[in-house]
């Protein structure tokens, strides 16, 4: 019982002494790699001079020849190391320098379209302004315009506006005559003047010499007179194939167009005095001549009521009399219609 004992403890003993020598060989082995590891962070970390002193501290034995070999191969693969970071530092270098350039070209177009955005805002506040202008020049108009419409009523506007507005000469004395049956004065009333006649060239002079013995008389007497001396001639009245005698129907006449019926009407009195075919009775009337004042016109007749003029005899040469006009008081003048 007692050998079976020491038996087990001679064996444990043996146990615990194989694993004390396997130990201190772990403990010896590590102590040498961590010693070769410092002399390695020793030979990365320092200068030329200390190197070659740890070097010279290791002697020239196997065992030094072997730990050289080491230090070169760790030398060598931290070098591949440095190799490989560098290049790599130097590829993120050039993607930086590349990222670098494209944002500055980025901000310069963002530094033009600010520019051009401020060159914008300047022209939209100038637009602004002027519009701003515009708009207030435009109210004032628009006031003005409202002003003139809250005036008084419209008769009494155009009439403040006539006689303020009508330059009229102060030197011009107005022959104005006081209406007969109202005391309104009719400015569109109208008045039938004897006009005179187109005067012809000179080779007509004794044709003019007749009409100015003519206008020595009342051309309102004249007419009768000459129709009562006239010889009486029954006026036939031929309207394509038919004539009849006598005065026309006036309904037949009525039938027909305007130009008919003033043919009809020439070819009833052929033989009329001269100095009243040669009348033409048209209208003297006053109106605003444009440039704020009064002027007078002649408003010529319708067309419609012109009739053709009959054929002029060929005037014979005749002994020239001097005759002086008389003016008659009987004429029309264009004072008394003002």
């Amino acid at each position: 019982m007692l050998c079976s004992t020491l038996k087990k403890q001679m064996k444990y003993l043996e146990q615990q002494q194989d694993e004390t020598k396997q130990a201190q060989e772990e403990a010896r082995r590590l102590r040498s790699k961590m010693k070769t590891m410092e002399q390695i962070e020793l030979l990365l970390q320092s200068q030329r001079p200390e190197v070659e002193e740890m070097i010279r501290d290791m002697g020239v034995g196997q065992s030094a020849v072997e730990q050289l070999a080491v230090y070169c191969v760790s030398l060598k693969k931290e070098y591949e190391n440095l190799k490989e970071a560098r290049k790599a530092s130097g590829e993120l270098a050039e993607k930086l320098r590349k990222d670098l350039f494209s944002s500055r070209s980025k901000l310069q177009t963002v530094y033009s379209e600010l520019d051009q955005a401020k060159l914008e805002l300047k022209s939209a506040q100038k637009d602004l302004q002027s519009a701003d202008k515009e708009i207030m020049s435009l109210k004032k108009k628009l006031m003005m315009l409202q002003e003139t419409l809250n005036l008084p009523p419209v008769a009494n506007e155009t009439v403040d506006r006539l006689v303020l507005e009508s330059p009229a000469p102060v030197e011009v004395n107005l022959k104005l005559r006081r209406p007969s049956f109202s005391e309104d004065i009719d400015l569109n009333a109208t008045f039938d003047v004897d006009t005179p006649p187109a005067r012809p060239s000179s080779s007509q002079h004794g044709y003019s010499k007749k009409l100015c013995l003519e206008k020595s008389h009342s051309p309102i007497q004249d007419v009768p007179k000459k129709i009562c001396k006239g010889p009486k001639k029954e006026s036939q009245l031929s309207l394509g194939d038919q004539s009849c005698a006598g005065q026309p129907d006036e309904e037949l006449v009525g039938a027909f167009p305007i130009f008919v019926r003033n043919a009809i009407l020439g070819q009833k009195q052929p033989k009329r005095p001269r100095s009243e075919s040669c009348r033409s009775k048209d209208v003297v009337r006053t109106g605003f001549d444009g440039l704020g004042g009064r002027t007078k016109f002649i408003q010529p007749t319708d067309t419609a009521m012109i009739r053709p003029l009959p054929v002029k005899p060929k005037t014979k040469a005749k002994q020239r009399v001097r005759v002086k006009t008389v003016p008659s008081l009987s004429q029309a003048k264009l004072d008394t219609f003002l």
